[in-house]
């Protein structure tokens, strides 16, 4: 979408938005909610692109899990709690103004990539491996792929051996994304590997990782499935993802021996 068609879709929705502050939910039909999902939907991505994502989580009405939101827009409008609206039109109103100056001047620099962006060259992992010599064997041979893959796409990435230590207990992820303030670490299942450790290294990891004053703020897992341990990987996926400061786990099942 353009920048132009979205900025139009995010004034109608900022409307939308003012119209229920204004009536509540007297004369605010189903129609008009189905809208607000349509039009959330359709700037999503823009929203991420000049704000960056975040990692809120919200109560639900029954009081059931909490739902977790990449932005205010979303927390405020999609979770069924709309005591975050006034920040979701705060952020919308703040990305608007963002837009309307890039169309003024095209020529200013570029706005940070997104953290999606991101996570959709990790899930062409497999994609991208069609003509290795082997599969990849250990965790490093992983990490030297998603280096080549990522590196083709952000200007800024470091690995590693160039990362500063992070905390007393000099933690070291495996990748830093700066424009997107997000670390990744890359996590191989072999055949000796236990599910169970991994998970918790994750989170002994986190605290050291994000609390330690950087200007990093969230975290993306990566897992390399070799030996097939995942094949359902949902509890999984969703047990971390439910960790603050963890934005997104990311699962490849393992390729095959050919």
């Amino acid at each position: 979408m353009n920048l132009t068609t979205a900025l139009q879709r995010m004034e109608e929705l900022l409307g939308l938005m003012d119209e229920w502050n204004t009536k509540g939910n007297e004369g605010f039909g189903r129609d008009k909610w189905d809208r607000i999902t349509a039009l959330y939907g359709e700037i999503e991505d823009v929203i991420h692109q000049f704000e960056g994502t975040e990692s809120i989580k919200v109560e639900t009405l029954r009081g059931g899990a909490p739902t977790t939101h990449k932005d205010w827009v979303s927390a405020g409008w999609l979770s069924g709690r709309t005591h975050h609206s006034h920040a979701g039109r705060t952020q919308l109103v703040k990305v608007m103004s963002k837009v309307r100056a890039r169309l003024a001047d095209p020529g200013a620099p570029e706005a940070p990539t997104s953290i999606d962006q991101l996570l959709r060259a990790l899930r062409r992992f497999r994609e991208c491996c069609p003509f290795i010599e082997s599969p990849p064997a250990n965790e490093r041979q992983v990490q030297d792929i998603i280096w080549v893959m990522l590196r083709a796409q952000f200007d800024r990435l470091d690995r590693e051996d160039t990362l500063p230590r992070f905390g007393l207990k000099s933690y070291r992820p495996d990748f830093g994304v700066p424009d997107l303030r997000t670390l990744l670490e890359v996590k191989y299942v072999g055949a000796k590997t236990d599910l169970a450790a991994i998970q918790e290294e994750i989170l002994a990891d986190v605290p050291g990782y994000l609390n330690s004053g950087n200007s990093y703020a969230g975290l993306v897992v990566f897992v390399y499935d070799a030996s097939h341990k995942l094949l359902d990987s949902r509890k999984f996926v969703g047990d971390l993802r439910s960790v603050t400061g963890i934005s997104d786990v990311v699962v490849i099942p393992g390729i095959g021996n050919r």
